[in-house]
């Protein structure tokens, strides 16, 4: 038997090979309606998401804001123990300091000066005058020892908490042209910060003995946070 020629073979094959088959433009790609339904259904998603992720990030800046305040206390702290004399924290919120800063008065003199300890409030998030904090009574029922006097700084941009020489809180007097800050009287400071944009406050407060705790507020009554 003679083997087939070559057009033989060319024509056995395109005989067994199936036809391509066109794709009609529906089965090319998306319609035009199901790109509207894609598209509306991201929108939606991107409205839930987005104001769960703000007030997450407003969170995380008072936080951030308020556990820095804390840890500027525990410097001065550490600092007139050390140097044998009293610093307070002061705030710059009434001086007009955008963003509002907070800082270790070094040479006493209420105005922030170059190589004072500082930290910055982030974003959003400011000191707030003491008599604007709310559910006062249910802070200071939390964090006094029974029986102690609270002695709390009344507006934080004026004069903030004060630590003397033992590293315990104190509140200055001026007497006989010489101002110092006794320890004998129990004293104890309360800082209130606020994230404007979202309302939300915290606290960050001073006990007689010196200990500093940071508290936020759920609307109704204040919780430590450390």
């Amino acid at each position: 038997m003679t083997s087939p020629s070559t057009s033989e073979r060319i024509l056995c094959q395109s005989i067994r090979k199936p036809a391509r088959r066109r794709a009609t433009s529906s089965e090319a790609g998306f319609s035009l309606l199901e790109l509207m339904i894609v598209l509306w259904i991201a929108f939606v998603a991107a409205a839930m998401v987005i104001p769960t992720a703000t007030t997450s990030i407003r969170g995380i800046r008072l936080s951030s804001t308020g556990a820095s305040y804390a840890n500027l206390l525990q410097q001065a702290r550490v600092r007139a123990i050390k140097d044998d004399r009293y610093y307070a924290v002061i705030a710059t919120a009434a001086q007009g300091s955008t963003p509002p800063i907070a800082f270790i008065d070094l040479a006493g003199t209420g105005a922030y000066a170059a190589g004072d300890p500082t930290m910055v409030f982030a974003q959003g998030v400011t000191p707030m005058p003491f008599a604007s904090g709310p559910a006062l009574a249910n802070l200071e029922s939390q964090f006094l020892p029974p029986g102690a006097s609270s002695i709390a700084s009344v507006n934080t941009t004026a004069a903030g908490p004060t630590f003397g020489p033992r590293g315990l809180p104190c509140n200055p007097v001026t007497a006989g042209g010489y101002t110092t800050c006794p320890f004998i009287t129990p004293t104890s400071f309360i800082t209130f910060i606020q994230n404007t944009q979202g309302g939300a406050w915290e606290a960050i407060t001073v006990t007689p003995a010196g200990r500093v705790r940071e508290w936020r507020f759920n609307g109704t009554t204040w919780s430590g946070l450390n």
